[in-house]
């Protein structure tokens, strides 16, 4: 079960999109690791679309050695480099999965589709109650529950959960539900005196890698 995840998100030029996608694609099936490539289909105004490779790490060990191949490949180094060339910019975050993403009752065969992110930037000191909240609300979903991680290095007041749709309506119906939840409702009060900041995006998965 994979313990740790390197997200590279690279911001799309325009016009390159669908170029980006193709390489990052190229890119991952490279590198010694499972993962997916999505993009951004909903954001915030502010925000800037993104093309975004999740790769997936059993233990820091295996993140490390993907590292050295880009390094010592000529191969792979250009490959990784001609991808980047492609986007506005490139930020790259290790993330240490506190929770992994947990099938449903009804998941036996499930593909997912499309995958929210929900960034929860937690006031200075308070990111371990963040924390405690969003996992109580977890603990309780009757359905499949959501990845939940927090960075490894980097900005350590940042909780982030992913959650994953095989469909917007099924997104919808999950959002609905949770509107009705008193629990939610009640985490959301409590939430909003414990952050500073909550950034939401839709990605659509294009593809993923066992």
């Amino acid at each position: 079960m994979p313990n740790f995840i390197m997200n590279i998100r690279r911001i799309t030029k325009p016009g390159q999109e669908g170029a980006l996608i193709a390489s990052a694609i190229e890119t991952l099936n490279g590198a010694n690791a499972p993962g997916n490539v999505s993009y951004d289909t909903s954001i915030p105004v502010m925000a800037d679309p993104t093309v975004t490779s999740a790769l997936l790490f059993e233990a820091l060990s295996d993140f490390e050695k993907v590292q050295d191949e880009v390094m010592n490949s000529p191969e792979r180094a250009k490959q990784y480099a001609s991808t980047n060339a492609l986007a506005g910019k490139v930020t790259t975050t290790l993330y240490r999965i506190i929770d992994p993403v947990e099938p449903g009752p009804d998941d036996q065969g499930f593909t997912p589709k499309y995958m929210t992110r929900t960034l929860l930037l937690a006031k200075r000191g308070e990111a371990s109650n963040v924390l405690n909240v969003v996992r109580e609300v977890r603990s309780n979903l009757p359905g499949r529950k959501p990845m939940i991680n927090m960075a490894v290095l980097g900005n350590p007041d940042l909780v982030r959960i992913v959650g994953r749709y095989g469909s917007l309506e099924e997104l919808e119906m999950e959002q609905a539900r949770m509107r009705e939840n008193e629990e939610y409702k009640t985490a959301l009060g409590q939430l909003a005196g414990l952050t500073t900041m909550v950034r939401q995006t839709l990605a659509r998965i294009v593809y993923s890698k066992q």
